[in-house]
């Protein structure tokens, strides 16, 4: 009887779910390239995206930003989880992308800090397939030695759309 009851909720649930990637490979996963220059030196990340539909993706990032001592400045580490949302108009696409993730803060000594992240951005369509753009990256740390705003970039925007 047990049976007879779950192979039907376990069908259900397995269509659900193959409906869902079915649905998210509708929509082009990206690829971002991001790259530019703050008060340490040279900052450079990256950012993987699936589609979940035309305003919604989820993924992971990671930033690298280089130490400077005589400004003051860490190198930073910092990679997670996020979520993107995306709205286009025209040829632009504007975006937030709140996420939560690790920092490895190095400057006298070596800290491991958490928190959330937010990247607010706008790319401008090249052709189907990649676009270019500026992205604004905040780091915050809740947890470790350091606490609040821990970095605050602006970024160049390269991005590659993939099916």
């Amino acid at each position: 009887m047990k049976l007879a009851v779950a192979l039907p909720i376990l069908f259900a649930f397995d269509l659900a779910i193959a409906a869902s990637l079915q649905e998210a490979r509708a929509e082009p996963s990206s690829v971002n390239i991001l790259a530019g220059m703050d008060r340490g030196g040279v900052a450079l990340g990256g950012n993987f995206d699936i589609a979940q539909s035309p305003n919604e993706a989820y993924g992971a990032y990671a930033r690298l930003y280089s130490k400077d001592k005589s400004e003051g400045e860490p190198a930073i580490i910092a990679f997670g989880a996020e979520f993107r949302g995306q709205q286009k108009l025209g040829l632009f696409e504007y975006y937030i992308a709140p996420g939560f993730g690790v920092i490895h803060h190095n400057f006298d000594d070596t800290k491991l800090l958490i928190g959330p992240s937010l990247a607010l951005g706008v790319t401008a369509e090249l052709d189907k397939f990649s676009s270019i753009g500026i992205e604004n990256s905040k780091h915050y740390s809740w947890a470790g030695k350091y606490k609040g705003l821990i970095k605050d970039a602006f970024l160049a925007n390269y991005k590659m759309n993939f099916d």
